[in-house]
């Protein structure tokens, strides 16, 4: 089928189905802020201190800085880059609850390239369930209010549930309880309200997709974390690439798997847009490094995004990816 051909289809079987209609319409803007007539929810909740936030636990012996997978099976990508990277021994889940946040935005299926590929999340829930992890959440704060529809049409629902997580999505208008914590030394972003569903990890994982998006420019690891928080909308109100900065200097990742099987190139974060398939996952720890080196299938300098730069002046990471070693897989 050709590409207008199958993105009428999917305008018209998402339209016709109930309540998916709205979504659609919706697809590009946030649920609120940045313009919108309703607000947003306030942060609210008790005082928490960064410390309370699970920190990556030092993984032992030396690993590459990124690595990078080329495949077309996702499940087997995740596997190969697994092993490249160290192997999960390294993360230490045994015993542990594993939180992996995902982008699971929009109601729109994995070939529009808007959404963390759904088979890459259900390895990564066996995978760590097999490494002995206690329990996994896969979880996100999104734009659109009927959560269900929409992780029933992306796909994220269905596969994470079945290979044994425990979802947890909520919708911007009704965000679940939080933690309000300080951001020393920000000025975008002096504080957030952090989900709960954080501090009850003792891992956490993230897992963006890598995509166009109109206005961080892209949308890749750092961006990924609004959805921690309580008052996502609100970037939008303020510096929005110095908050995504700010808030990962915060919020630190165990691992790092970000989705390129297929990327978003315009129209981004809700499509549909232009489609280009470089066939790659990646992996690492530095989100600074990661989505430097995802800028290359932009065509753009990581310094022209940013929260790039402002996340390497923070101490968040280095967009110098080849200086922390990468190694190349083939799945």
């Amino acid at each position: 089928m050709q590409e207008m051909d199958r993105r009428n289809f999917l305008g018209k079987a998402g339209a016709a189905a109930a309540g998916l209609g709205a979504l659609y319409l919706a697809a590009t803007i946030p649920g609120c802020g940045g313009g919108a007539t309703d607000t947003c929810p306030v942060d609210e909740g008790p005082e928490a201190a960064a410390e309370e936030i699970p920190a990556p636990v030092p993984t032992p012996g030396p690993a590459p800085g990124l690595v990078v997978v080329k495949g077309t099976d996702p499940a087997l990508m995740l596997l190969k880059g697994l092993e490249a990277w160290g192997g999960m021994s390294s993360l230490r889940l045994a015993g542990k609850r594993v939180l992996i946040k995902v982008n699971a935005a929009f109601a729109r299926p994995p070939e529009e390239a808007t959404t963390t590929n759904p088979e890459l999340v259900a390895e990564a829930v066996r995978q760590f369930l097999a490494a002995g992890a206690s329990g996994v959440t896969v979880f996100d704060h999104i734009l659109q209010d009927l959560v269900d529809q929409t992780l029933e049409r992306n796909g994220i629902g269905p596969a994470a549930r079945a290979a044994g997580a425990e979802v947890v999505v909520y919708a911007v208008r009704k965000p679940g309880a939080a933690r309000i914590v300080q951001i020393p030394g920000a000025t975008a972003l002096p504080s957030a309200g952090i989900l709960e569903e954080v501090f009850a990890a003792d891992v956490i994982v993230n897992m963006p997709k890598v995509k166009h998006h109109s206005g961080a420019m892209l949308s890749m690891a750092m961006k990924n974390f609004i959805g921690i928080t309580q008052n996502m909308g609100n970037f939008h109100n303020i510096d929005l690439h110095k908050a995504i900065a700010e808030i990962n200097t915060v919020v630190k990742p165990a691992l790092i798997v970000s989705d390129a099987t297929n990327i978003l190139l315009d129209r981004g974060p809700g499509g549909p847009g232009t489609v280009s398939d470089p066939g790659q996952i990646i992996l690492g720890t530095d989100p600074v490094a990661m989505d430097s080196y995802c800028c290359a299938f932009f065509g753009v300098a990581p310094a022209s995004i940013g929260h790039i730069a402002y996340g390497e002046q923070l101490g968040v990471g280095t967009s110098d990816f080849a200086s922390l070693g990468l190694v190349e897989v083939s799945a």
